[in-house]
This record gives C-alpha cells, structure tokens and sequence, in this order.
C-alpha cells in the first residue's frame, strides 16, 4: 500500500468513529464560545460572573451573555502514541493510566481513547462511564503523529458540552502524510481544548517534542505538561480538572465581519496579578 493510499485509510477509520462537522464556531447566529481559565499565580480563580471579563474579537469589544464555571459536562479524546519508540513497559504504564482516568471521570462525561503507531486505532470508543479500554500494539512500526494528532482534533462542534482532547506522545514522527503546517492549521480550527502530556526524563532536552506539542497546547487555550512515565495518570486527572475549573464564555459577534481569522483577548476587570489562559482565536465563514 502506499503512503497516500495509507492516509486515505487512516483517514477513513475517523470517519467511522466521527463524522466530520463544520468547522468551528460557525452557526447561523454567529454566536462564539470561547473556554477560558483565570490563575492568580498557581491558584485557579473562581467565582467570576459576566461583570468581571472584558472580551474583544478583532479588537472589539463584545458582550458577553454568560460565563458558565463548571456546569458543563466534557467530551474527553484521549490519544496515545503505541509506536515502537515507546517501550512495552511504559505501554503497559499506559494502559493502567487510561484507566485511572477512565475512574475518575463523572458520570455525565463521555470519553473516547485512540491510540497511533503508523496506523491509527480505538482503544474505547466515546462512551460514559464505566470506561471499557482495550490498549494493544498492532501494526506495521513507524509513527504517524502529524496524521493522528491532525485528524483527532477534528471535532463536532457542541453547544451543551465542553471538549477536551489530551494528546500523549514525544511528537516524533516518520509516517505521516500530513504535515507539520497541516497540524498546527488544525489546530487553530478545533473546538477541543488541547493538552499535551510529553512523558520521560523532565531534565533531558528535547527541543523538537516540547516546541510541537507546545504549538499545539498554546494555538487551543491548553499547555504541555512534562512528566515521568510512572505520573502519567496524574498528570492526564490534573489537566482534566483543570480544564474542569475554567469558564466558558458567550457572546452573539457584533460589530466584526464574519470571515476569516478572529483574534481573541480576554482581561479580568478590576485590576489584580490574573493570568489569562485561552485559545488564540478562531476561523469564522
């Protein structure tokens, strides 16, 4: 088979778990949700209304309508690279992570695991808890990460749940189709807020793998986590739970044309040390 027909194929296999949406943000009433997590220093902020956010899109400001916290349950895509640079141990390591995560999930979350090496699989498909994984190495050696990570972003758009996707891999890639631009293109069209889990020794440089998946996390309003093989389960909950106490922000667009490339600013009022973490921006057609 060759590499197109491949691409066509692993296409497809998406196709089967989801099938494509129009792409984000885009409904008849122009209406834009925008996920946004406030720190004071390390400490997430809660409480916030309407009142306290100021938000432009294109530079103008809009109105918002409502700043939901934590009232929406979230569609969770968890996608781990299987290829032959990861060995059998932290496979293993892995799979009881996926299922640490699986428990710790609400009952009203849905979550989906997909798993890549050259090809690209299901380990659960999007369900409620109880979370049934089946996590295996299959397929010819070779990893397609620009492909896997390009076509899982491919999201539905939702008005009534949040979507996360939680990409774990060292970004290395020797397969693929897509590439490199196409990534980072996806990623500033998905509706997922994404978060990057890159595993192994934190103190080893890997410039390559942190600017990837870094680029990734900061174009969708999430962040590269570094951890050890052995903490991968925690650090996939604590990204959950972050993404959890953020707040969801909505507005009717005003006063900006509708096409093209949104840029988005988010300022608390009132003064105060408030770090500000979300999405660059958005398509809009």
């Amino acid at each position: 088979m060759t590499r197109a027909l491949a691409s066509i194929a692993l296409a497809a296999a998406l196709v089967t778990v989801q099938e494509p949406a129009p792409q984000v943000f885009r409904s008849a009433t122009h209406a834009v949700a925008v996920d946004v997590a406030v720190f004071e220093g390390s400490r997430v902020v809660t409480g916030l209304g309407v009142q306290d956010f100021e938000l432009r899109d294109n530079g103008v400001v809009q109105t918002i309508t409502t700043a939901d916290f934590h009232t929406l349950p979230i569609d969770l895509r968890l996608v781990f690279d299987t290829s032959g640079s990861i060995s059998d141990a932290d496979l293993a390591l892995y799979l009881n992570a996926m299922r640490k995560v699986a428990g710790s999930l609400e009952p009203r979350d849905r979550c989906e695991i997909i798993t890549f090496n050259a090809r690209f699989a299901q380990a659960a498909t999007r369900q409620s808890p109880p979370i049934t994984v089946a996590l295996q190495r299959e397929g010819p050696e070779g990893t397609s990460f620009f492909d896997a990570v390009s076509l899982a972003m491919v999201t539905e758009p939702t008005t009534d749940r949040r979507q996360i996707t939680i990409v774990l891999s060292d970004a290395r890639d020797n397969m693929s189709f897509f590439d490199e631009t196409t990534l980072l293109e996806t990623a500033r069209r998905t509706d997922a807020v994404v978060y990057t889990i890159l595993p192994g020794d934190p103190t080893r440089s890997r410039a390559v793998s942190v600017s990837r998946l870094q680029a990734i996390a900061l174009l969708t309003g999430g962040r590269l986590v570094r951890t050890h093989e052995t903490a991968v389960g925690e650090a996939v909950i604590d990204a959950i739970e972050e993404f959890r106490q953020s707040y969801m922000l909505r507005y009717m667009l005003n006063g900006v044309p509708i096409q093209g490339w949104h840029k988005l600013e988010v300022k608390i009022r009132g003064g105060g040390w408030f770090r500000v973490r979300m999405r660059l921006g958005y398509f809009g057609r």
